[in-house]
């Protein structure tokens, strides 16, 4: 009988498949403790638990998670990781220490099929819709190896693919994952899938929302993502004005600036306008470039950066400029897979 992996299952989940097995009911939940709270990699480490409990645990269920395959330090002391899954894919993730935090930016999908033209990961196509078990995966193997000492964990699932598509198994994982990171603390961003941000909002334990903008009028919004013609832009923000908030509680919208596309200082104002009423703070980003992948599409200049900020600012505006983290080492806002899978072509053509 193949064995289950409990890993990507609520505690609730799991005390209904260990239930039988155990002779008083909180051995159950000691289990599912163990699971979704401390992280055990293997059931000989639930050292509360009857050795023969353990055994047959181990008989019957697994505790798996992605592989690392490889993982690559940024001089900035970020960390990607490249997780091998089961069936032979790949996904790549990020961990970020910062001031005694850590953010661990999660993959939930193989690959985009959103296609935005600024982003590598999503000109190299769609891939598959990961499992709830192998995006907590990501989760417990970057939490266990980089945040033993963290005041706070973040997630943030800006990695590979576009997770509101991917709505069943990323759902399943939200679930476990509320279970010991507060929804509070999980950032979850779209490009603008209604289906999904009307999903999100149905949820009673809802994350942070973040929405990538890019553009502040529907036909340059089109030209780098075309997912805009399925969803427009003034159906996206329709949307986003019903998107309910608790008290305190902002949208985010992130704003990748391209030189001499959108960094104007009108299309900065143009941005103010757009979000006018909304609860909201703004993530710009300048363009992580990329020679290979990105041709042509350059990061605005310093001066021209700053200028956008102050225009948002004086609009009232609630701004960051975000350097992205491991741009040495593609590691990125919008480069992951990149250098990856330039070594699989090069490896193929010898």
């Amino acid at each position: 009988m193949a064995q289950l992996n409990l890993i990507g299952r609520t505690s609730d989940e799991i005390g209904s498949l260990v239930g039988p097995l155990v002779d008083r009911p909180f051995r159950a939940r000691q289990v599912a403790h163990w699971v979704t709270l401390r992280g055990a990699r293997t059931f000989a480490e639930m050292s509360n638990l009857p050795k023969e409990l353990r055994r047959i645990l181990d008989d019957r269920f697994s505790l798996a998670e992605p592989e690392v395959a490889a993982l690559t330090a940024s001089r900035d002391g970020s960390a990607k990781y490249l997780f091998r899954l089961d069936d032979g894919a790949s996904v790549e993730a990020v961990a970020m220490p910062e001031d005694g935090k850590l953010t661990l930016c999660l993959s939930s999908q193989t690959g985009c099929a959103v296609g935005c033209t600024f982003c590598v990961t999503g000109l190299l196509g769609a891939g598959r819709n990961l499992a709830a078990a192998e995006i907590v995966g990501q989760y417990r193997v970057m939490a266990r190896e980089r945040g033993p000492n963290a005041d706070r964990i973040n997630l943030v699932f800006m990695g590979m693919g576009e997770p509101l598509l991917n709505r069943i198994e990323f759902g399943r994982a939200l679930d476990v994952l509320t279970e010991c990171v507060s929804p509070r603390r999980i950032t979850v961003s779209t490009s603008g899938i209604l289906p999904g941000i009307r999903w999100l909002a149905a949820r009673s334990r809802r994350p942070k929302l973040a929405v990538s903008l890019n553009a502040p009028d529907q036909a340059r919004r089109e030209q780098i993502m075309p997912i805009t013609k399925r969803y427009p832009l003034v159906e996206l923000m329709a949307e986003l004005r019903r998107f309910p908030l608790e008290r305190g509680r902002r949208i985010t919208f992130e704003y990748v600036l391209i030189r001499d596309f959108n960094d104007a200082a009108e299309d900065a104002r143009a941005v103010a306008r757009l979000l006018r009423g909304i609860p909201s703070k703004v993530n710009v980003i300048p363009l992580n470039e990329d020679s290979v992948w990105l041709p042509g599409l350059r990061e605005p200049k310093t001066a021209t950066i700053e200028a956008f900020g102050r225009e948002l600012r004086d609009a009232g505006l609630t701004v960051t400029v975000r350097w992205s983290k491991g741009r040495d080492v593609a590691a990125a806002c919008g480069q992951l897979k990149g250098l990856h899978q330039l070594a699989e072509m090069r490896t193929a053509d010898h």
